[in-house]
This record gives C-alpha cells, structure tokens and sequence, in this order.
C-alpha cells in the first residue's frame, strides 16, 4: 500500500469522527483521562489511609481494653507517661542527649 493510498482511506467522514471523539474524550471534556486518572490515585491513597487509621483505631481499642482490666499496665502507663510514684519511692530521672 502506497502512501496516497492509505492517506485516500484516511479522508473520510468517519475518521474524522472518531478522531474528534476522541479528542473530546481524552482532553475537553469534564472527566477528561488525566483527571480520570489523578482521580484514580486520590481514591487508592484515601483508601490506604482508612486502611490505616482502622488500624489504629483497633490498636487503641485493644489498648484501653487492657488499660481498664490489668492493673500492672494501668500503674506502668500511669508511672512511665504521668510520672507518678508510691509514698516510699525516690525516682531519678536520667536524660541523654540526642
């Protein structure tokens, strides 16, 4: 097939048709394939962050649960975060530099 021939197929209505299809498909209109795209990674890395803060959520429910039943979790969170001590005890305290 020579050039002119297959530039003779290529002047016709429904080429041009299509081609301004698909124009207004991939580049006019208002969900375009860019934002069709963009769109398409905003939806995965949202859902990477439920993912992630259901996570955290079930982390922390487990945490409390065990806060509110074990007595030696509450007295460790309570002597490590709040830093309290019995009556009778003397703490020291010992900072390193970072």
């Amino acid at each position: 097939m020579t050039f002119r021939k297959f530039l003779s197929k290529l002047n016709n209505r429904y080429f041009y048709t299509i081609v301004i299809f698909l124009v207004i498909i991939l580049f006019v209109d208002q969900f375009n394939l860019f934002d069709q795209i963009r769109m398409h990674k905003t939806l995965k890395d949202q859902k990477e962050q439920i993912r992630f803060y259901e996570n955290e959520i079930s982390e922390g429910k487990a945490f409390l649960e065990q806060l509110q039943n074990d007595t030696a979790t509450m007295e460790r969170v309570a002597r490590e975060q709040y830093m309290m001590k019995r009556d009778n005890e003397i703490i020291y305290l010992i900072e390193t530099q970072k």
